[in-house]
C-alpha cells in the first residue's frame, strides 16, 4: 500500500478516534521513510493529541517546532547514548535540516562514545576450568579402562 493510501486511512482512523491503528500505520510509514521529518511530525501530533509527551517528543525530536516539554521528557527518559536508536535514524543518513543536524551530532557522538559493556573476565576463568574438569575425568575414564584391560590380560 503506498504512502497516500495509508496516510488517508490514518485520517480516517483519526477522524474516527481510532488513535490506535492510526499510531501503528504511522509507525509503519516512518519505518518505510526514516528520514521524512513531515511524517514524524505528525506521528508526534498523534502522540501529542493522546497526552504522549515522551513519544511525541521523541518523534519531534530533529523537528524545529517540538514543543521544549515534549523533548525534555523525551530526553529523561532515553539516556543520550540511547537516543539515536530510539529515534530511528538510519545510520549514515544525512540531516535534511539544521535543527536536525544539530540535535542528531551530539547524538551521533554520545553512541560513538559509549562504553561497550566490558567482558566478564571470570566467565574465561570459568571456561578454562570447565575445560580443565572435562579433561579430567576423560583421562580418568582412560586410566580405569587402561587398568581394567591390563589385570584382564595379567590374570
Amino acid at each position: 500500500m503506498g504512502k497516500s493510501d495509508l496516510m488517508d486511512r490514518v485520517t480516517t482512523d483519526l477522524s474516527r478516534g481510532h488513535t490506535y491503528p492510526a499510531v501503528q500505520r504511522m509507525h509503519s510509514l516512518v519505518a518505510a521513510h526514516p528520514t521524512d521529518l513531515d511524517l514524524r511530525r505528525r506521528l508526534a501530533a498523534i502522540y501529542r493529541a493522546t497526552g504522549n509527551a515522551v513519544e511525541a517528543g521523541r518523534w519531534s525530536y530533529l523537528d524545529e517546532a517540538a514543543e521544549p516539554a515534549e523533548i525534555e521528557a523525551f530526553e529523561a527518559r532515553y539516556p543520550a547514548h540511547r537516543r539515536l536508536d530510539a529515534l530511528r535514524w538510519p545510520t549514515g543518513a544525512p540531516a535534511p535540516t539544521d535543527v536536525s543536524r544539530v540535535r542528531l551530532a551530539p547524538l551521533l557522538a554520545a553512541a560513538a562514545s559509549a562504553q561497550a559493556p566490558k567482558p566478564d573476565s571470570r566467565r574465561g576463568s570459568r571456561l578454562q576450568t570447565a575445560a580443565a574438569v572435562a579433561a579430567l575425568v576423560a583421562l580418568s575414564a582412560l586410566v580405569v579402562v587402561g587398568a581394567r584391560t591390563a589385570l584382564d590380560w595379567i590374570f
